[in-house]
């Protein structure tokens, strides 16, 4: 059957029936993103996006999962799962389940090959393709603001004139800002208007294990072969490598044979090359040849651009205060805010109701894991605008207008904005005025700190302070 609500309220008996083997915490961290697909009466094709915690179901949970799909259905299944950054299936996990039912797999293999086999075969094709599940990622659903646009504007360009200006192009930023969607959108572009073209796109860790494997194989044309006759290669992560020195020693050598050849070269990492220590010195110059563009975690408007995307694409309505709050609170990165969607669907369907901002808070809790929501923030804010001019919170939110009163509230005005993001109307509902007057006192301070050097001191005191720092 289709993914309906069926499926949905199926796979939540199934989780619930896992609580009495393990903590509830351990479940929602392991089980929170998979996604049933389907499910026709015999197979029920699962995915999820993390492979290392697909890996892990795999190993330790899988059989455990099925049963408690056959339990809710009175009889015996088969089970596809799926991680969805890659096309394969566990095929050996699949010939096993179906011969239980004396049945064909869902995947088609031939009987004669093994495992490792039918692997090396996929792994020597000259062109790896993205899965159909990546087709979704393009570069007009990638959602801009002025933390990502240098490298979006860049990525934009290599897709529209590969192996031109910019090359080799290296993007990096935290984990969760949205560079693998970008070596998505570059496959896309790129394949849309050059069906021919030959394109890799691999993780680091896959291009290491593959070397690995021939290697042991004594197969290295094989390698070269598949990494050296394309016209674009694809590393996400690549600081990976670093420490790994056949790994490095190899990637050198495919580096310069794509290089010279005048094929395009885009990488990802968690930090510039200058940083990714154990490094060799001479990929580090290579990776510094073409473009480096940096992704910096999203502003608040960016942040409040994607909530509302977010919630859109998934047929979910979120009102504009739940909205703000996410926004405003969830600064790290996209997977919170996307996880955040999710959650408040999921609680949504499950009680019947509406989302509320009690919903809201309850997820921002969880997916802080601990970490202080801005209304916490806030009140440290004021208690050290006290501690430091003698102005408690009353005065600063009421109506008295005396010079030091006005003072300690435009500072205050200028740390929530600078500490908290939070939004400028939303800053003029907690003091009790409107957006011009928060506008013109933050103003005030950015004004002053520009001519005074001993303000700017104290105001960097206040924001250690407030931070715990």
């Amino acid at each position: 059957m289709p993914y309906t609500q069926d499926l949905l309220k199926m796979w939540q008996r199934v989780i619930e029936n896992f609580g009495d083997s393990m903590p509830r915490a351990t479940i929602e961290n392991l089980f929170y993103d998979i996604v049933v697909e389907s499910f026709d009466g015999k197979v029920a094709v699962l995915s999820m996006h993390s492979e290392y915690r697909h890996s892990l179901i795999i190993k330790k949970y899988l059989e455990k999962i099925r049963s408690l799909i056959s339990e809710q259905v009175g009889r015996q299944i088969s089970l596809v799962f799926k991680y969805s950054g890659s096309s394969r299936y566990y095929i050996d996990q699949l010939r096993l389940e179906y011969s239980l039912l004396g049945g064909e797999p869902a995947v088609r293999v031939d009987p004669q090959k093994s495992l490792s086999e039918e692997n090396k075969e996929e792994h020597a094709r000259p062109v790896s393709t993205l899965p159909p599940c990546n087709q979704e990622y393009t570069f007009n659903n990638f959602i801009v603001g002025n933390s990502n646009k240098f490298a979006h504007a860049a990525c934009v360009a290599v897709a529209e004139r590969p192996a031109t200006d910019y090359n080799p192009l290296f993007v990096y930023g935290q984990s969760g800002l949205g560079k693998t969607h970008l070596l998505y959108a570059i496959t896309n572009e790129l394949t849309k208007k050059k069906p021919d073209i030959k394109i890799i796109y691999t993780k680091s860790e896959d291009f290491t294990n593959y070397l690995v494997e021939c290697l042991k194989d004594r197969a290295m044309d094989r390698f070269r072969q598949k990494f050296r006759n394309c016209d674009v290669l694809l590393i996400d992560d690549i600081q990976f490598i670093a420490g790994k020195d056949s790994t490095q020693e190899e990637f050198f050598h495919t580096f310069n044979a794509l290089y010279e050849e005048h094929k395009q070269i885009i990488l990802t990492s968690d930090r510039p090359p200058s940083d990714i220590k154990t490094l060799e010195y001479r990929l580090k110059t290579r990776f510094e040849w073409g473009l480096i563009a940096d992704i910096q975690p999203p502003e608040l408007e960016l942040r409040l651009a994607i909530i509302k995307k977010k919630s859109e694409q998934a047929g979910v309505k979120v009102p504009d205060d739940v909205c703000e709050f996410l926004a405003e609170n969830l600064r790290t990165n996209i997977r919170q805010l996307e996880g955040s969607i999710k959650k408040l669907r999921a609680l949504s369907f499950l009680t019947g109701t509406d989302i509320t901002m009690e919903m809201a808070r309850g997820c921002v809790s969880e997916l802080l894991g601990g970490a202080e929501p801005v209304s916490v923030t806030v009140d440290k804010i004021f208690t050290t605008v006290h501690k430091k001019y003698g102005i408690p919170k009353e005065d600063i939110i009421g109506s008295r207008r005396t010079k030091e009163i006005a003072f300690a509230r435009h500072v205050t005005s200028y740390l929530i904005r600078n500490i908290t993001e939070m939004s400028l109307p939303n800053i003029g509902k907690l003091l009790g005025r409107d957006h011009s007057t928060i506008i013109s006192s933050i103003n005030t301070i950015e004004k002053k700190l520009r001519s005074d050097a001993i303000f700017n001191v104290e105001i960097d005191q206040m924001i250690k302070e407030v931070n715990g720092k």
